[in-house]
């Protein structure tokens, strides 16, 4: 029941928009995504009933939602959002990764949420919604096109969340939000803090520090620390994170395992090309998502304004990115974690509109 507090909330303030008086400064927007890729894949070795390559489609994290903004109060802004993945490849509204489906159902929203933004105390904003830690250590490194993108890290990318984001000092930003982390019976709604801070050196210049305090009820789960830093001189872009997993579990043996990222990019004209690296220590701790050592080299070509085209590719180590062609579940081709050597070519576009 606890996944009824804050979606219906979300909605019924999105509804409420409509009641605002006529004269209100009231703006709707609709928006989407379409991201579709063409790859090739092979991994060393299987899972038992699965071949070593195919060939298919796959979704690249295609959305479709709609942005209402109410700003006729004296010194506020309101913002609702409410956005749905859209599995372009299968024709369902669904998470094409489906992390999502371990925690509500992979058919709920990406994001449902209302952001009350102050020009003096900063902003609050409640609903379902892209998390603090993520914004600030991994968001820096997850700039590719395909479906590979933003997989070498161990923050959780989106969930339901109250979060206060204080205005700009000096370059200063602060965060700090309550999560629900895992959506478990017998822990608190809110069971996870994550505290965030970004420092805005100059317009090409940026760092962020983050850390979460994971699932406080049980204490089960590892805490999260990490920073990031990203640099744009000129046509290039180049940035860094660091990771460590905190281990709370007594039994495991490799704890606070420490995860490395590393991405450099360059755009001419309509090009951009990008290459990132990755190794994340492998570990007994349940926690660490990605192990092991990744690549990703990828070449984007921006034909209009809203349609953009692109070719990549992808390498792991161990598996844990690399899908079965039909997966319904979170479910990796060589297994997860298992040996794995995989490779993808990938093409694809995005339009935007």
């Amino acid at each position: 029941m606890k996944q009824q507090r804050i979606l219906p909330l979300s909605t019924a303030l999105l509804a409420g928009f409509a009641a605002l008086p006529a004269q209100a400064d009231l703006e709707v927007t609709p928006y989407g995504s379409l991201r579709i890729q063409t790859e090739a894949v092979s991994v060393d070795q299987a899972q038992p009933g699965e071949d070593d390559s195919y060939t298919g489609l796959r979704d690249a994290y295609s959305r479709l939602g709609v942005t209402a903004k109410y700003d006729d109060f004296e010194h506020f802004n309101i913002t609702g959002t409410v956005e749905f993945p859209i599995n372009s490849a299968r024709l369902q509204a669904e998470d094409p990764t489906f992390f999502q489906e371990s925690y509500k159902g992979n058919n709920k929203p990406r994001v449902a949420d209302i952001n009350v933004a102050h020009d003096r105390f900063g902003s609050v904003r409640i609903g379902t919604q892209w998390l603090a830690y993520y914004n600030n250590v991994a968001y820096p490194l997850d700039f590719f096109s395909s479906f590979y993108s933003g997989y070498a890290t161990q923050a959780t990318f989106r969930r339901d969340a109250l979060t206060y984001t204080t205005p700009s000092v000096g370059g200063f930003t602060a965060t700090v939000s309550g999560v629900d982390l895992t959506d478990q019976q017998g822990t608190s709604y809110l069971d996870t803090m994550q505290y965030a801070l970004s420092y805005a050196v100059t317009d090409s210049l940026a760092f962020g520090i983050g850390y979460q305090d994971s699932e406080q009820d049980s204490a089960k789960h590892a805490d999260q620390a990490g920073i990031s830093a990203a640099w744009s001189p000129g046509n290039w872009r180049f940035a860094a994170k660091v990771e460590q997993l905190l281990t709370n579990d007594d039994t495991v043996q490799d704890d606070d395992p420490v995860t490395y990222n590393l991405l450099g990019s360059y755009s001419w004209n309509k090009y951009t090309l990008r290459a990132m690296v990755a190794h994340g220590e492998e570990t007994d701790e349940g926690d660490a998502f990605f192990q092991g050592d990744s690549a990703q080299v990828g070449l984007d070509y921006r034909h209009t304004e809203n349609l953009k085209f692109f070719a990549e590719y992808f390498y792991e180590e161990l598996g844990y990115a690399i899908y079965t062609p039909n997966s319904e579940s979170f479910n990796p081709l060589a297994g997860y974690q298992v040996e794995s050597d995989g490779q993808v070519f990938t093409v694809g576009m995005r339009f935007d509109f």
